[in-house]
């Protein structure tokens, strides 16, 4: 590890915190679990599941079904808690607790679908932000001072030219070389500088940042993807509507609440609404792909609009990915996407345009 001490950018607090919660949080998940494997609700839930296709009629019987359950709540809960020691040492800038974390994400991601949920999707997802600036330019020991010396296209800084020293004041001497006694005090002084004062100023980065355009290529991604979630979901809806009437009337029955307005429902009605939440989600999303254009042109209206996307696409993605865990790989692409945006080269590349 460098020794270099360098302030830890908040980027990394938040992916090392992200790691150490949700690990923490996957843990006790999977213990709840574990907990709860043999229970009556469980096995019923399990023989629906075998009932069906295309596990129906497989061989496949309930207790090999509750052993894998059982295994890969074990295998979570294990790497979980790795995962809270391993996010601590990210925290104090340990390059190896970083590359062990990375080796684990994976595993820990796919085994959480079983035994973790949207906890162990967030930690290893938070990952992803260990390995992203500013967080990457920490580890390696690279200032913000060095690294917008690079993206101005002077790494090595040969541009900066040191101020001259003072003069230092003599005492006046004789014709023969020798001094003629101290010095008065108006002979010692400077005479008045009555030109004028030059103001240092920091160079804005010549070229585009690589931050500007990482924000772009994710907006885009992540606006794509999210788009045609949207309009899948509202094509199924429109092939199925029934099955998804018959899912929202079943919801509504542990409800007395939503009994009676479950009753008003009709397959139109789902269609419709499905159908309007997908245009109205695609048309953001495309608006959010223009921004991100227009910023890549250095249009600063184009940066500020792209960061209150994207603030406000994390925290609809954060709320969405409690139903839907997967969707928390969205919610770090708006994330870094903010983060990238609030870089301080990127809004001196903006501001002075």
């Amino acid at each position: 590890m460098s020794e270099t001490k360098l302030p830890r950018p908040g980027q990394a607090t938040l992916a090392g915190w992200l790691i150490v919660l949700g690990s923490l949080l996957t843990v006790v998940t999977a213990w709840d679990q574990i907990a709860g494997l043999r229970s009556l609700d469980t096995r019923e839930r399990v023989e629906e599941l075998l009932a069906e296709p295309p596990l129906a009629g497989s061989g496949i019987g309930l207790d090999n079904i509750l052993g894998l359950m059982h295994v890969m709540a074990l295998v979570t809960g294990a790497m979980a808690a790795a995962a809270v020691i391993l996010g601590w040492h990210v925290l104090q800038r340990s390059k190896q607790a970083r590359l062990a974390l990375t080796v684990i994400a994976a595993p820990l991601f796919l085994a959480g679908m079983f035994g973790g949920g949207f906890w162990s999707t967030l930690a290893a997802v938070a990952v992803v932000l260990l390995w992203m600036s500013p967080t990457r330019d920490w580890f390696d020991g690279v200032s913000p001072t060095k690294r917008e010396a690079i993206e101005a296209g002077d790494p090595d800084q040969e541009s900066y030219v040191a101020p001259a020293p003072p003069e230092t004041p003599t005492a006046p001497t004789t014709a023969t070389g020798s001094t003629s006694g101290p010095a008065r005090l108006s002979q010692q002084q400077p005479p008045p500088w009555t030109g004028s004062v030059a103001q240092t100023t920091k160079a804005a980065p010549k070229r585009r940042p690589g931050a500007v355009m990482a924000a772009a290529v994710l907006t885009w991604i992540g606006s794509g993807l999210t788009a045609l979630m949207m309009l899948a979901s509202a094509a199924t809806a429109t092939a199925n509507p029934d099955l998804i009437l018959e899912q929202v009337r079943k919801q509504a029955e542990s409800e007395p609440a939503m009994r009676e307005a479950a009753q008003l429902y009709t397959t139109d009605i789902i269609v419709a609404s499905v159908w309007i939440m997908a245009v109205l989600v695609a048309l953001v999303c495309v608006a959010a792909g223009v921004f991100a254009v227009f910023a890549i042109r250095r249009h600063s209206w184009a940066r500020v609009a792209l960061m209150i996307s994207a603030g406000i696409s994390a925290l609809s993605l954060l709320l969405f990915a409690l139903a839907f865990p997967p969707a928390v790989v969205l919610f770090g692409a708006a994330v870094a996407t903010f983060s990238f945006l609030l870089r301080p080269e990127v809004a001196a590349w903006f501001r002075n345009r």
